[in-house]
């Protein structure tokens, strides 16, 4: 195998892959990224930890194809620091791995690429344009609440169901704090079909969201056996889903609310990450003490002292509260954010809170109560 590559285009396609290589892995190779020498030109750089796969074609002059496994951090790092523009690599009968860029000379002991996993294809797959930037946004305000605890499978990641007409849904939940999101990501004349919703693992939401991060509105996306597929041109990446039945998440969203507040979220925010000083280390608990026309923020460390912020309220619907919740949650919350108030919509001490954006039925937020 040779080939010339331009240095960025190969450090920035290498750089997209280092969060697929499983560095701890049983088999050696998942640590490997594939290159391929396409006969038809271009450059294949490919990786997969067996549920995320990323498999990527950038231009390049073949001179003679083929393929290769090289472990893919070290080439990284080298290509990032050539000194030159365009790298030549060369792989001999051994699998080793030759980049010449200017005066700089590497030579990395490969693998042979017979020894790599049989890769997922999209080959021949009807796949459908959809909104990108629709799609980060869904990403964005559920991807924070997914439970990072093994031994609950089902919520460790983010349950993203088709609607309909180009509809979708995306719900994540650790069991003390929900996130639940809509966009319509039609674009073109064509729409996501309804469907079952499905489970996208935590780590495959993270990659769906680099991804789009580079790429931004133009990609398409469909299921192929039990992957996500998500394509932009000719980056393809398929995501493992989760074989695990979601929540019945309905049950624990208030359907109706006796205490309505509206807030500037700046000046909340501002005032909450102050208050959580002072809070415990273990709960980051937070009481709010709601009585017209003020909320009252406080917490109360035994072992540190007392905070107390008062806000004034816009709007409030209700008798007096007082209501306790986990101060870091209610920042996550108000931190994806953007809009400039908030509403804080409640029942009772123990009942669960609702938070939303003033003006947006798009997003909702729950956050369980504490007992301090």
């Amino acid at each position: 195998m040779q080939i010339v590559v331009g240095k960025e285009a190969l450090a920035r396609g290498l750089a997209r892959v280092q969060g697929v290589l499983n560095r701890k892995a049983t088999m050696p190779v998942l640590s490997n990224a594939l290159l391929e020498a396409r006969p038809e030109g271009g450059l294949r750089i490919a990786a997969t930890d067996l549920d995320i796969t990323f498999d990527g074609v950038m231009p390049a002059r073949v001179e003679r194809p083929g393929r290769v496994t090289v472990d893919g951090k070290r080439l990284y790092e080298i290509a990032r620091t050539l000194p030159g523009d365009e790298v030549s690599i060369t792989v001999d009968d051994d699998a080793r791995v030759v980049l010449r860029c200017k005066t700089a000379e590497f030579v990395l002991l490969g693998i042979p690429a017979d020894g790599y996993p049989n890769l997922p294809s999209a080959a021949g797959q009807a796949l459908t344009p959809v909104d990108g930037l629709a799609l980060k946004a869904l990403i964005e305000r559920t991807q924070f609440s997914v439970s990072i605890e093994e031994s609950r499978p089902n919520l460790n990641g983010v349950f993203f169901h088709s609607l309909g007409g180009g509809r979708v849904r995306m719900v994540s939940t650790d069991g003390h704090r929900l996130s639940q999101s809509e966009r319509d990501l039609s674009r073109a004349d064509r729409a996501l079909d309804a469907r079952d919703g499905v489970i996208i693992p935590r780590k495959g939401v993270a990659e769906v969201k680099r991804l789009l991060d580079e790429v931004g509105p133009e990609v398409e996306l469909g299921f192929l056996s039990n992957n996500l597929v998500l394509k932009a041109g000719e980056l393809v990446l398929f995501v493992r889903l989760i074989d695990a039945a979601f929540p019945d998440y309905t049950q624990v969203i208030p359907r109706s609310t006796e205490r309505k507040v509206v807030l500037e979220r700046g000046p909340l925010l501002a005032a909450i990450k102050r208050i959580s000083i002072l809070a415990s280390e273990r709960t980051h608990g937070m009481r709010l003490e709601l009585t017209r026309p003020k909320l009252t923020l406080v917490s109360d460390n035994p072992d540190l002292g007392k905070a107390r912020e008062e806000i004034e309220i816009e709007g409030y619907e209700g008798g007096d509260l007082a209501i306790a919740f986990n101060s870091k949650y209610v920042i996550e919350i108000l931190t994806v954010l953007s809009a400039d108030k908030v509403v804080l919509q409640l029942n009772e001490a123990l009942s669960p809170g609702l938070i939303r954006e003033f003006g947006n039925d798009d997003d909702l937020f729950v956050v369980m109560p504490m007992r301090l």
